[in-house]
């Protein structure tokens, strides 16, 4: 489900932070189809919410591959 409202992006990446003995560290990977525009906008604000909330973000370094069959 896609979200874009800081406040629903903060519950769910704070679960994560939720203590456990294992854990050692909370990684999150967040995808998004940039071919559709309102998907990417609603990524941009993630962005900006994850900044917000103090995570370091570290972008992709290579672009995205398409399926031989996908046309943008």
């Amino acid at each position: 489900m896609p979200i874009s409202w800081k406040g629903t992006l903060q519950q769910y990446v704070g679960r994560l932070h939720r203590l456990h003995a294992d854990k050692r560290f909370v990684q999150v990977y967040d995808y998004v189809d940039s071919y559709v525009l309102m998907l990417a906008r609603m990524y941009e604000r993630r962005l900006k919410g994850y900044a917000a909330i103090g995570y370091e973000i570290e972008q992709e370094t290579s672009a995205p591959r398409l399926p031989a069959s996908a046309h943008p």
